[in-house]
C-alpha cells in the first residue's frame, strides 16, 4: 500500500509543477516584452482606454447625447470642440464636463451623455390645451403625437359647443401661464 502512496503523491506534485511553470509562463508572456515592461497582448483597446496620450485634436468629432427623464426626449449635438479643449486628455476632459457620462473617447471622436431631470425644450416652453379621455386637458409641448399630459382637468367635453370640440382636438396653443388659466375658467363657466 505504501508504495502506491508514493507513486500518487509523486503523480500529484508532477501536476502541480508543470500547472506553476505553465502559469508563470503566462503571466510573464502577457506582462513583460523582452525586459522592456510592456505587455506583448494590450489589455485595452484605444477607444475605452483612458490613457494620457490620447488627446483631442482639432478634428476630434464632439458628440454630447442629452436625456431629458421627464419626457424621454433625447438632444444629439455632433461638433468641433472649442479652442479651450483641444491637447485635453480623457481625465481633463472629465474635469470639464463633471455629470456627463463618457461614453467613448478617441482621437476620431470623443463621445458623452448627460441625464437631465426636466423636460425637453419643445416640452418645457409649449403648452396647449386638448382632449383626453373625454375631458379638457392641458399638455406639454405642441399638438401632435409626442404631447405629455400636464393635468386632466374636471371640464367635460360632451357640454362643450361642437366647434369647441374640434378646435380642442386640433389643440389650443396657449403663450402663457394667464392665457392658459383665462382659458381654462371660461370654458369651466360655460
Amino acid at each position: 500500500m505504501l508504495p502506491l502512496l508514493k507513486w500518487k503523491k509523486k503523480q500529484f506534485l508532477t501536476i502541480a509543477g508543470i500547472a506553476l511553470v505553465i502559469g508563470c509562463a503566462t503571466y510573464y508572456l502577457v506582462n513583460y516584452n523582452q525586459g522592456e515592461n510592456t505587455p506583448l497582448i494590450p489589455h485595452e483597446t484605444e477607444v475605452t482606454k483612458q490613457d494620457s496620450k490620447i488627446k483631442i485634436n482639432a478634428n476630434t468629432d464632439l458628440v454630447q447625447k442629452i436625456i431629458y427623464l421627464k419626457c424621454n426626449d433625447e438632444e444629439v449635438v455632433r461638433s468641433k470642440p472649442a479652442d479651450n479643449l483641444i491637447g485635453l486628455n480623457y481625465h481633463q476632459v472629465q474635469k470639464v464636463y463633471q455629470g456627463w457620462t463618457m461614453d467613448k473617447f478617441d482621437n476620431q471622436e470623443v463621445a458623452m451623455t448627460l441625464k437631465v431631470d426636466s423636460f425637453c425644450r419643445e416640452h418645457a416652453n409649449n403648452m396647449f390645451i386638448g382632449v383626453k379621455d373625454g375631458y379638457v386637458t392641458v399638455f406639454y409641448g405642441k399638438p401632435g403625437s409626442k404631447a405629455l399630459v400636464k393635468e386632466i382637468t374636471k371640464i367635460p367635453v360632451n357640454k362643450m359647443h361642437p366647434q369647441d370640440i374640434e378646435e380642442l382636438k386640433r389643440g389650443m396653443v396657449v403663450q402663457s401661464r394667464e392665457e392658459l388659466l383665462r382659458t381654462l375658467e371660461g370654458m369651466d363657466s360655460r
